[in-house]
């Protein structure tokens, strides 16, 4: 069975592994981030702008990090996402951690992103 097209976007969005280039293709210039109090640049962010500038930056504390979606759950212009975070810091440590992604999708771009997350797992490998 394929995707959705609304699955399909979301998986684009995780294959883009940190490529600002493919964000912004499937990513609303009006779109909120609702990241978990703990994660590296949690908080709310509204705009594309402001995610791209403001909460992707974490990244550069990693050598490898991906966002990796075991289940995938539709509603309408709604996915559900449970997955993980695997990466490697710059530091060289290894991390693994447990995610539930809530989207909310528009006209085929992502519009909202509410994350909670396991964020121990990265607080330590990140030593914070």
């Amino acid at each position: 069975m394929s995707d959705s097209p609304q699955i399909a976007t979301v998986r684009r969005f995780y294959d883009a592994r940190g490529d600002l280039d493919v964000i912004r293709s499937v990513v609303a210039e009006d779109a909120r981030w609702d990241v978990a109090e703990g994660f590296p640049n949690g908080g709310v962010y509204d705009g594309l702008d402001r995610i791209v500038g403001d909460f992707f930056p974490f990244l550069a504390d990693f050598r490898d990090f991906q966002c990796i979606g075991d289940a995938y759950f539709e509603d309408g212009d709604h996915v559900i996402v449970l997955g993980r975070y695997a990466g490697v810091t710059t530091g060289g440590r290894a991390v693994t951690s447990r995610f539930a992604h809530f989207f909310t999708l528009r006209d085929g771009k992502i519009t909202q992103l509410r994350q909670t997350s396991d964020t121990l797992p990265i607080a330590r490998a990140l030593d914070r």
